[in-house]
């Protein structure tokens, strides 16, 4: 992210989550059972340019004693094959600090747009 972690909007992210919000889904990864590795938020949107449901990465992370295991490959396995019914297309941001996993994204089919994304926060302090 471009900006300070929030608690506050980790917990309405999680309460969306567990209260049934058809707006996102948060799920813990492990590497083995019982034994949390990461976690994604995925979030479900309507692209008028792809004309169907979007789904978006919203976030993928992974512990760093996690990582290189081929956790990200078994997420993506499961993630194209949950939505490739119900999908127009797939979507993730990626901050320009973290641009090293630049190459992991582009591995699972993900292109650079030449968009320029702007934001504007229902409520602002």
């Amino acid at each position: 992210v471009l900006h300070d972690f929030s608690a506050r909007i980790t917990e309405q992210n999680l309460e969306g989550a567990l209260s049934g919000s058809p707006y996102v889904r948060c799920l813990m990864l492990e590497e083995t059972a019982g034994t949390p590795s990461g976690y994604a938020v995925i979030a479900h949107s309507w692209s008028s340019e792809a004309g169907g449901p979007m789904i978006i990465l919203e976030e993928l992370y992974l512990e760093p004693a996690a990582r290189g295991l081929g956790l990200a490959a078994k997420f993506f396995d499961w993630f194209f094959e949950e939505y490739k019914d119900r999908a127009a297309g797939y979507r993730l941001e990626v901050a320009p600090k973290n641009a090293d996993v630049l190459g992991l994204y582009e591995k699972y089919g993900y292109e650079k747009l030449a968009y320029i994304q702007m934001l504007r926060p229902a409520k602002r302090s």
